[in-house]
């Protein structure tokens, strides 16, 4: 009788070794796809945390600038001279007796109207003079957005 369950043990040991080979496969399978969600999924979540972080650190910054800006309007007139320059230059594209002789001046420079640096200062000159880093953020975030939609 020894014999006989020799026999058959020689039989089905490799077949109960092929089925539980392919359970185990299987289980280590679904433990590495269940791993590979979690490892995605706080992939996901440390990418927010970062671009919250990012953004908090911005307005920070803008913050700090804006009030690094008006404490230093106090120490130096070069500010004002420049301001005083840029606004003289916006207001004139204002008053129907200067406008032939602005748009002559920018012609010459080898632009059709005033180029779009000019409007950079001029919102520069809002941002130092009242301190609105953020308005110009804004400002920017919206050129950026339509630029973005016309090139779509």
């Amino acid at each position: 009788m020894g014999w006989l369950k020799t026999l058959v043990s020689f039989i089905t040991d490799p077949i109960a070794d092929l089925t539980g080979g392919y359970v185990e496969r299987k289980r280590i399978a679904a433990e590495m796809a269940a791993d590979v969600a979690r490892a995605e999924n706080n992939f996901k979540i440390a990418q927010f945390n970062a671009k919250a972080k990012r953004c908090m650190q911005a307005e920070q910054n803008d913050a700090d600038y804006d009030l690094l800006v008006l404490k230093n309007r106090d120490k130096t007139m070069m500010d004002e001279v420049i301001i005083l320059f840029f606004l003289g230059l916006f207001v004139c594209h204002f008053i129907p007796a200067m406008q032939p002789y602005m748009q002559k001046g920018w012609q010459a420079m080898g632009y059709k109207g005033a180029p779009w640096y000019f409007e950079f200062v001029i919102v520069g000159i809002a941002v130092s003079t009242l301190g609105l880093m953020r308005l110009f953020r804004a400002f920017w975030g919206s050129r950026e957005r339509k630029k973005s939609a016309r090139g779509s």
